[in-house]
This record gives C-alpha cells, structure tokens and sequence, in this order.
C-alpha cells in the first residue's frame, strides 16, 4: 500500500522517540521506511545518518549526508553533521573545514564556533580553540559549555589562573557542570588547595556519586593487570581526584 504524508509523519514521530530513547537500531529502521517520493524523505535521511553517527559508523553517516546534500546543497546542519563524524574519527582537518562551510552558509552561530573551539581543542590547538570558544561567548555569554571550554584551554595551556576562573564563571550558568568542577579541583589540587578541592569533590559526587569509580574500573580494565591487593583500601578524596584524567 502507498504510505500518504500522514503515515510518515506518525513514522517520524516514533523514530524519533526511540532515537530520544537511544535505541538507534530501532529508529534508523524506521528512519529508512520513509520512501523517496515522500516529502519527509530528507528527514528521514537526516534521521538515519544521526544513528550511524551514535553508532560510531562515521563513514556510513557521512555518506548519507552527502546523499542529502545533493538533495540541498544550503543545508548547512548537513555540514555541521560532517563535521561531528569527522571529529569522531579524529580527522579534525576535515571537521573544522565542514564547521567553516556551515558558517560560510548560514553566517555566525554560536554552536558552530563552541564545535570550533572544540575540534581544535580536541586537535591540542589551545590558543585557537581559545579564540573560537570566545567567538561563541561573544553571541551568547550565557553558554556554559563555551566557558569551560575556554577553561579547558586555558588549563592545558599552563594557564592556571585563567582556568579557574573560567570555570567558574561557568559554574554561575550551570552549577552542576561536572567537568567545571573537576578543572576546579585539579587546580586547587595542583596549587596545594587540598581542602579546597576536597569541597569540590563532594559537589561532584553529590552530581555523579559513581564518576571516580567508573573511572578507576575503565582503566583498571584497559592495563588487563590482575592485582590480588586492594589498591583502593588506602584511598582518601584527594587519590580520587588525581586519578580522574582531564584529558578523557
């Protein structure tokens, strides 16, 4: 039977729901019976080339975009998407180079300069990232992310000071930013602030009481060692918060 514009308006619903719910296999299933001669044809496309994406299938992704672009050359998500997979498979060149076609479409967006400084962050580009993070702020202040993200850069630039507060500047937009918090304590743990970042701590493990000790058992798993001593018998707050990795 021929599916009318209403059918797959209902299909669409339900794909995105189970997309919203995680479950990509499912939605990219109903993603794909969408059938071409509909006019939600395009989102449907768009729709299965995100679940490959959330499926780490970055080549697969990109050649579904590609599809749609053909289909509209001046959808600039289209090379926003791009540049996502691209970053997932660290190819950050050819991320930030879909990012500055997104801009070259559709002008100044603070999300397309917060992936920029991200990609460059990513690609350990700091002094850039930083000024790409900067551009985000400069059309919306208020986005926290771009804040820590010039926090970030700011840390692994040696920037100590600047780090902090960056952080907390973030902090004043979402007090519950997670990463914020653990650049505030790894500076005060590095200042000697121990006490300091001992009450950082315990606002991160009111947020995520499991976040050190996910932490501790991925990379327990990655060295494949086999202990019989318990390394975490002499644990104390400030061990956890060295253990925890800025870089991941």
């Amino acid at each position: 039977m021929m599916t009318t514009h209403t059918d797959t308006d209902k299909i669409l619903e339900q794909a995105w729901k189970k997309f919203n719910k995680k479950d990509f296999d499912a939605a990219e299933d109903l993603f794909t019976g969408i059938p071409e001669d509909d006019d939600n044809f395009k989102e449907g496309l768009y729709g299965k080339a995100l679940c490959q994406l959330r499926k780490k299938d970055f080549n697969q992704a990109i050649d579904i975009l590609d599809r749609i672009q053909e289909l509209d050359p001046q959808d600039y998500k289209i090379h926003h998407v791009k540049a996502l997979c691209y970053g997932g498979d660290e190819d950050y060149d050819m991320a930030f180079a879909e990012l500055d076609k997104a801009i070259e479409i559709t002008g100044d967006r603070h999300d397309l300069y917060y992936d920029m400084g991200g990609t460059l962050l990513a690609a350990k580009d700091y002094k850039r990232a930083a000024q790409y993070f900067e551009k985000c702020i400069d059309i919306d202040n208020k986005c926290f992310e771009a804040w820590v993200g010039k926090a970030l850069a700011a840390y692994f630039n040696k920037e100590q000071k600047a780090a902090y507060e960056f952080a907390n500047i973030a902090l004043k937009f979402n007090p519950k930013s997670l990463m914020a918090l653990l650049l505030k304590a790894e500076v005060l743990m590095e200042t000697g602030k121990k006490d300091d970042a001992g009450k950082e701590l315990k606002k991160i493990l009111a947020i995520d009481p499991s976040i050190f000790k996910a932490k501790v058992q991925d990379k327990e798993e990655s060295d494949n060692d086999n202990y019989d001593v318990d390394e975490d018998a002499n644990r104390n707050e400030d061990d956890e918060i060295e253990e925890f990795d800025l870089d991941d």
